[in-house]
């Protein structure tokens, strides 16, 4: 299937929010948001009321904001929100079919809002469901369908025009551990092999660190946190795990004779400070000294849950 964009994105940067204020009221739902969408794939998390949703409105062009400004591939989304929409795909948490049609009949239902003409319309519903492996349940109608089967209609609705944006809210809601798989496979083909920016808004940690390159976290309509998934889960003190059988005490010993810090985590585990591209050279010659057999040895990384949670927490107290 090609799903090659046919419209040229290639400078511009998929998203760029700036300065971002929206009310409703009194009430400051996205309080100076400053993000960007870079491409591959994003994952946009927060508690309830975080105003993702809100973030995600804006990148629409669907609400009126109070300052600053978003812009999809170059294009103002306030000024011009028609020409923003035709460059992305959007599947809604809510649900979003059609009763009344099957599943195919949606899918070109879609196509033809995007200007597609019957025939081709048509011939786009069927190749983008049959990557979506949709079988011969694409001829039932969506509202006999399980959830797992219309979330794969909705999912190819919001890809059938070709956009060089796709956006997700809560993608893999309600669906079974298989349907889950098979969801996030599809978003890493989207984006690995056929170029699409996609950012995914999800309550679901695990999720994003499966597929997501980059995080934004919001909290209280501001972003808290913003990097890539490497970036993030960096401990502040970087630290080498070994995976080791053997007399780890006399090792980690002829380490901090070195001054290098080592601590035992459990009976095979050693925990070596790294503060220079030397610790990995002398781990293996104490190694070799003490004659611990090492199994393994990898840089320790945070839980992006801990990482997550942490960044809620300050701004819990930042509120008190």
């Amino acid at each position: 299937m090609s799903l090659g964009a046919h419209v040229d994105v290639a400078d511009a940067p998929p998203v760029r929010a700036e300065g971002v204020v929206k009310r409703y009221g009194r009430r400051t739902v996205l309080d100076r948001v400053a993000c960007s969408v870079p491409r591959g794939i994003t994952g946009l998390v927060g508690p309830n009321g975080a105003g993702k949703s809100t973030l995600v409105r804006a990148i629409l062009g669907l609400v009126r904001l109070a300052a600053g400004s978003v812009h999809v591939f170059g294009v103002d989304a306030a000024r011009e929100p028609r020409a923003v929409r035709r460059l992305v795909g959007v599947v809604p948490e809510d649900e979003c079919t059609v009763p009344g049609l099957a599943g195919v009949e949606m899918v070109r239902y879609a196509a033809r809002l995007s200007g597609l003409p019957g025939t081709e319309a048509l011939r786009r519903a069927h190749e983008v469901l049959d990557w979506c492996d949709a079988g011969q349940e694409r001829y039932r109608a969506v509202e006999t369908l399980s959830v797992g089967m219309r979330q794969k209609v909705a999912f190819a609705a919001a890809i059938v025009h070709d956009p060089p944006l796709v956006i997700l809210d809560e993608p893999t809601n309600g669906l079974d551990p298989l349907e889950r798989q098979a969801m996030l496979g599809r978003l890493t083909t989207l984006a690995r092999d056929h170029g699409k920016t996609v950012l995914v808004s999800t309550h679901v940690l695990p999720d994003v660190q499966a597929i997501c390159d980059r995080v934004i976290v919001m909290a209280a309509g501001r972003v808290r946190l913003e990097g890539s998934i490497a970036e993030l889960t960096r401990p502040a003190v970087p630290q080498l795990e070994l995976d080791a059988v053997g007399p780890l005490d006399a090792c980690a010993e002829i380490l901090a004779r070195r001054g290098i810090e080592a601590t035992r985590r459990d009976a095979t585990t050693l925990l070596v400070t790294a503060r220079s591209e030397d610790v990995v050279a002398a781990i293996w010659q104490a190694a070799r000294e003490s004659g611990v057999a090492v199994r393994g040895l990898a840089p320790v990384r945070r839980g992006f849950e801990d990482v997550f949670l942490e960044a809620i927490a300050e701004d819990s107290h930042a509120a008190a």
